[in-house]
């Protein structure tokens, strides 16, 4: 398979990477400093998923609300989106319809009929970056559709990194399968895959390179946080050693439970703004 065309863009201090294959923003530095992170061993000949970035989850999340579906995820993040017009503040939008995916492994799966609008926006000089995924049900039946935006967010050392906002949320831990509540700031001493029955402002502070990042979601009814750590990282192929230190997933979510209900003829939006700052320690 032959690698697949980046889109690039500049604009301010910002450099932004991004691909038709899944939509997908692979990657976004600010000063040359990454805030979006890639892996250095992401599969991008278009045969798989791209390891980091900003993936889309669609219309389910892993393996659905009962499990066991293909491709993970859903097929909105390997399939090949068309460019679209833009507007506004937007660098690139592109849109996938269910027609577009018609025949492909998981189509039997699919809720109903859809339109999907995705959007990549650069706020300059601000330098904060809003990403926006519009659902549309083209059908004449309600139905109910699993979304994320898998947000692989830089830093410099995940063992040093603390996330504030979800104090108090329950979740459930799927490394065990329990429900549990969080106790003050998140704090990752291990692989975790955690799915919090929140979606709000939250900072992620990357203490080792005092700064934080700013992640502002709307439309979403949870929040994902997952690293694999050093043992599982071992066995993906698409991931160095020790890649897994320079990461962590804080993903805009609406799953299981919490999936989003679009109705006939309807349209529901899930986005997230994204920045940095200097930490007010720093």
């Amino acid at each position: 398979m032959s690698i697949l065309t980046p889109r690039t863009h500049a604009a301010g201090r910002s450099r932004l990477v991004a691909f038709d294959h899944g939509a997908h923003l692979a990657a976004w530095s600010v000063d040359g400093i990454s805030r979006v992170w890639l892996s250095e061993h992401a599969v991008l000949d278009g045969s798989a998923a791209i390891r980091g970035g900003v993936p889309i989850c669609f219309p389910w999340f892993g393996g659905g609300p009962q499990g066991g579906l293909q491709p993970s995820h859903g097929l909105a993040r390997t399939a090949t989106w068309r460019p679209t017009d833009v507007v506004d503040s937007e660098v690139w939008a592109w849109a996938l319809s269910s027609d577009d995916v018609a025949g492909d492994p998981g189509t039997e799966h699919l809720p109903g009929p859809f339109l999907l609008r995705y959007a990549v926006s650069l706020d300059v000089p601000a330098e904060v970056l809003t990403l926006a995924l519009r659902v549309t049900n083209t059908g004449e039946q309600d139905y109910w559709a699993e979304v994320a935006l898998h947000t692989y967010l830089g830093v410099d050392d995940v063992r040093d990194v603390q996330i504030l906002g979800l104090e108090g949320a329950e979740y459930l831990d799927k490394t065990t399968g329990r429900r549990e509540q969080q106790d003050g700031p998140l704090v990752l001493v291990g692989e975790t895959d955690r799915v919090y029955d929140r979606s709000g402002p939250m900072l992620v502070e990357d203490r080792a390179a005092l700064l934080h990042h700013d992640v502002r979601p709307s439309g979403a009814t949870q929040t994902v946080v997952w690293n694999p750590w050093a043992e599982k990282t071992a066995g993906m192929r698409d991931l160095g050693d020790d890649e897994w230190l320079r990461f962590v997933c804080v993903e805009t979510a609406a799953t299981g439970d919490g999936a989003l209900q679009v109705p006939a003829g309807g349209t529901v939006e899930v986005s997230c703004g994204l920045s940095q700052h200097p930490s007010p320690t720093s």
